[in-house]
């Protein structure tokens, strides 16, 4: 008995794309409620993740294009190769910029822990808006091509409906460029690029992180053999501030280590894999032109990877907010209107907010 893989994969991916919708316009909406409020628009970090709830929208938007025609047989590519033509342009623009809205999350949080003193001037909403808008700039320019004449063409001629397939007969040398040399340029842009900084910046984060908390304990240890303690102190158990400070700055780096951490895995996890397929499609298709198309197996294990891919852009704020208890306070602030409240230590010579974000 043969599988028939087309109606399979209309089935799955139809299931895949509804929770991707449900999750992620909803998850999204709240991330934009949450980092558009006043307070978290002065922070850098939350500048990117503003634009990346806007980024991850946008990608999720385009994928409808292919949801209709799993779920429902519409083929919008039939009405309108113009409208393919900037559908694709904005899929591959927005994809690309939430992918290095990650990265520019991961290496503002390198130099607020490497540069403690020097963040304050460099990591500003001011500095991180205006690298967003040229890093938005350079992919356009990257992803400006799919204007080209060589994809689609429009009703007319004897055709009945549009297509949004490559013109190879009319214009060769860019049906060459897209299958060949295109791929790799889109994954480096898209995938292989933004994974090296995120992995790089939160190794170097975890070295200076150890480094400093080594450095830490050891000058506290040498102060407590020094410092006598206060025999009211040790009676009652309080810890001093400082060491009450110190264990609120632990917390907090834990919090953000693993956010970033859960944030790579799953970009990795999610894009990598239909990375490597292209790759190893592109390999074939120069042997066999049509390889894809005349193997379902091949097809469908693109569909399924592409709309899995998807996910990535409605989990970002369930990995961003849920996973920190600083930016899942904010959330809460956000939606329920509360005002902060200070938490004073035991002493009552420091006072904490529970969402520190200056710290962020």
């Amino acid at each position: 008995m043969s599988i028939d893989y087309n109606l399979l994969g209309n089935r799955i991916t139809t299931i895949i794309y509804m929770i991707n919708y449900i999750l992620g316009f909803i998850g999204n909406t709240f991330a934009l409620m949450t980092f558009s409020s006043r307070r978290m628009r002065q922070i850098s970090s939350s500048i990117f993740l503003l634009v990346l709830s806007i980024s991850d929208i946008v990608a999720l938007i385009t994928s409808l294009w292919f949801f209709l025609a799993d779920a429902f047989a519409i083929p919008l590519q039939n009405y309108s190769a113009l409208a393919c033509r900037f559908r694709t342009f904005f899929a591959y623009v927005f994809m690309d910029l939430s992918s290095w809205c990650i990265a520019g999350l991961a290496f503002d949080r390198y130099l607020r822990t490497k540069l403690p003193l020097g963040s304050r001037t460099l990591c500003t909403p001011r500095n991180a808006s205006l690298m967003i808008f040229i890093c938005f700039l350079i992919l356009c320019l990257i992803n400006g091509h799919y204007f080209s004449p060589g994809i689609g063409q429009e009703r007319g001629e004897n055709r009945t409906t549009a297509h949004c397939l490559e013109n190879r007969d009319v214009y060769p040398n860019y049906y060459y460029f897209l299958k060949i040399i295109w791929p790799k340029i889109d994954l480096f842009v898209f995938c292989f690029l933004p994974a090296f900084v995120m992995i790089l910046c939160n190794a170097k984060i975890i070295c200076l992180v150890k480094r400093r908390r080594h450095h830490l304990e050891n000058t506290d240890g040498q102060e407590l053999s020094k410092t006598p303690l206060n025999r009211q102190q040790t009676l009652n158990g309080v810890p001093s501030s400082r060491k009450t400070t110190n264990i609120h700055r632990k917390a907090l780096e834990r919090q953000m280590s693993l956010m970033m951490a859960a944030c790579v895995i799953v970009f990795l996890c999610l894009t990598v894999p239909v990375s490597i397929y292209l790759l190893v499609l592109e390999r074939l298709s120069i042997k066999t032109p049509n390889f894809a198309r005349d193997n379902p197996f091949w097809l469908f294990l693109f569909r399924i990877l592409r709309s899995l891919m998807y996910v990535h852009y409605s989990s970002s704020f369930y990995l961003y907010c849920l996973t920190s208890r600083i930016f899942r306070a904010e959330f809460i602030q956000t939606i329920t209107c509360r005002k902060i409240v200070p938490i004073f230590s035991p002493d009552q010579s420091t006072s904490f907010v529970l969402n520190k974000l200056d710290d962020v």
